[in-house]
C-alpha cells in the first residue's frame, strides 16, 4: 500500500499544484494533507479550492482551526490576529462549513501497523496542539509514549525530523512543503508492506510565478512573513 502525505502548504499555490499534479500522475491508495493548507502565503483560498477539487482529505491544522473556532483559542499578537482575519475574509461560508467538518486526526491499520495522522501531537484543550517548544527543547520523545500507534505522522514544525521513543514508536514530522525559500518542494510517500518505508519525493515548482503572486497581493504583515517564511525579495 502507498500513501501520499504533505503538510503546511501555507498558501503557496504553485507548490501545491506541482505536488497534486505529481500525485495524480502516480498510483496511490490514499492521499492526505496534514493541515495548515492556508495562512501566511498569498493564495490560501486558491489552495483550498484546489485541494477540494481533487477530493484530498484535510486534517485540521491550527490555521484552519482559527477559521472554525476563532483566533482567540490561542495566544496571538495583534498583528497575527489581523493577518488571520484577512485570511478568513477570503474564504466563503461553504469553505468554513467544509473546514468545520474536517477532523483533527486520522487512524489507519495496515499489515499489523497502526498509523496515526495529525497536524501535531494533540492535547485535551480548546487549542488542541502541544507547543512546538517540545521539539526545540528536545523533549518530544517523551510526549507520545501513550499514543496507541506504531507510526505518527505530523506537520506543524516546518523543519522535517524523525524520532523513535523508548516504546519503539516512530514520530515522523513531514516539514513544510509550502514555506520554501527556493524552488524546491516535496511530499512524502509511505510504503507499507512487511515494513514501513518513508520516502520524501522532491519536486520543482514555479518559483517565479509564486514570487509574482506574492508581490502583487498586499496583506497584513507581508514583509515580516516574507522574511521569516518565504524569502521573497
Amino acid at each position: 500500500m502507498k500513501i501520499a502525505v504533505f503538510s503546511d502548504i501555507h498558501g503557496n499555490y504553485e507548490a501545491l499544484k506541482v505536488i497534486i499534479d505529481d500525485i495524480n500522475s502516480n498510483k496511490y491508495d490514499e492521499v492526505i494533507c496534514l493541515g495548515d493548507l492556508i495562512g501566511l502565503g498569498p493564495n490560501s483560498k486558491e489552495c483550498l479550492d484546489l485541494l477540494r477539487k481533487n477530493n484530498i482529505p484535510l486534517i485540521l491544522g491550527n490555521h484552519e482551526l482559527y477559521c472554525v473556532l476563532g483566533p482567540k483559542i490561542n495566544d496571538m499578537s495583534e498583528d497575527e490576529e489581523e493577518h488571520h482575519y484577512w485570511i478568513e475574509s477570503l474564504l466563503s461560508k461553504d469553505d468554513i462549513d467544509y473546514l468545520s467538518k474536517c477532523k483533527l486526526s486520522y487512524e489507519k491499520s495496515i499489515n499489523n501497523y497502526k498509523l496515526l495522522f495529525e497536524h501535531f501531537l494533540l492535547k485535551d484543550d480548546k487549542y488542541p496542539y502541544l507547543s512546538l517548544d517540545i521539539v526545540r527543547n528536545g523533549v518530544v520523545k517523551d510526549c507520545y509514549n501513550e499514543v496507541d500507534s506504531d507510526y505518527i505522522f505530523v506537520g506543524h514544525e516546518h523543519e522535517a525530523f524523525k524520532c523513535v521513543n523508548k516504546n519503539n514508536k516512530t514520530l515522523v514530522c513531514l516539514g513544510s512543503s509550502g514555506c520554501r525559500k527556493d524552488d524546491d518542494t516535496f511530499y512524502t510517500i509511505i510504503e507499507v508492506n512487511n515494513k514501513i518505508n518513508v520516502i520524501k519525493k522532491h519536486l520543482k515548482y514555479d518559483r517565479k510565478s509564486f514570487e509574482n503572486r506574492f508581490r502583487r497581493i498586499d496583506y497584513p504583515n507581508k514583509e515580516k512573513i516574507n522574511e521569516i517564511f518565504f524569502g521573497v525579495n
